[in-house]
């Protein structure tokens, strides 16, 4: 069942935008169904995962999320700001296909306006590339200044507080911290569980840059960054582990979405009210 949730769920009944008709989406916007929209990056992930992995992974968690609670699982954001070595390998890897912060703000600003336009008035805009926090905020301030009526949640970071116990099971010999978890534990986990077909086994790795200042130099400099392109430890990843992290973060999601825009309650007969439909599995 897990490789199926790397793949779109296509055909009636669909909740993926990609994959609707317009009249589909026209009346989930009309039953003010929330929309996500996740934004990922094309970025090499070392000699073992693929370019795919910042936007391939959170599609996949918010299809988890949405067997729970109904929701639109939006086109995903495929390119994403310009990777830095102390958290994404750099900009000198072959693969990686970048935008400009100015792109990529403008990019999004047009992807929820058109949202707006469809009629949506409930968006999350969920953010998966470390290198793409900041950038994320500003179009979605744009869009709210014009449209006041439209509520845009902004999750910059992608992944929730993770407790004492989880980071223990996870990480016994220890957190090296986010920065550094790009190709790493975390990312080969959640492809572990989530599509193991993805990822090539025979080229697994540990590795660790030289050095990981609280700062960034330009032009590269490479001892920031490591030759593999993983930033800390892959080779302890696991399904097990991809299981808990894809649970923990589809209920961060799930959290999310349901504080801020709450279900209906239920009809008498057993169905959304909002909807007149069961919930979508």
């Amino acid at each position: 069942m897990t490789d199926d949730l790397m793949c779109p769920r296509i055909g009636a009944g669909t909740a993926e935008y990609e994959w609707m008709t317009w009249q589909e989406i026209a009346e989930e916007a009309r039953r003010d169904t929330p929309v996500v929209i996740s934004v990922g990056a094309t970025e090499q992930h070392g000699p073992h995962l693929p370019v795919s992995a910042d936007w391939a992974i959170p599609q996949a968690l918010l299809r988890l999320a949405a067997a729970e609670r109904h929701f639109v699982v939006g086109p995903a954001l495929r390119l994403g700001y310009r990777s830095r070595p102390g958290s994404g390998g750099g900009q000198h890897f072959p693969g990686t296909l970048s935008l400009r912060a100015t792109t990529l703000m403008a990019v999004l600003e047009d992807v929820l306006n058109e949202l707006v336009r469809a009629g949506f008035t409930r968006i999350v805009v969920y953010n998966w590339h470390f290198e793409n926090a900041g950038f994320v905020y500003e179009p979605a301030f744009l869009v709210s200044e014009r449209h006041p009526q439209v509520k845009i949640v902004v999750v910059e970071q992608g992944l929730p507080q993770f407790s004492e116990e989880d980071l223990a099971e996870l990480f016994p010999d220890g957190f090296p911290g986010l920065e550094l978890e790009h190709a790493s534990l975390i990312e080969t986990s959640l492809f572990a569980y989530l599509r193991p077909g993805a990822i090539r086994e025979d080229r697994i790795c540990d590795d660790a840059p030289l050095r990981h200042p609280p700062y960034d130099v330009v032009p590269i400099d490479t001892t920031m960054s490591t030759a593999s392109g993983v930033l800390a430890s892959a080779t302890k990843a696991s399904a097990e582990k991809g299981k808990l992290l894809a649970e923990r973060i589809s209920e961060h999601i799930l959290d999310i979405i349901e504080t801020e825009f709450p279900a209906p309650a239920p009809t008498a007969a057993g169905g959304d009210s909002a909807t007149g439909a069961t919930t979508a599995g």
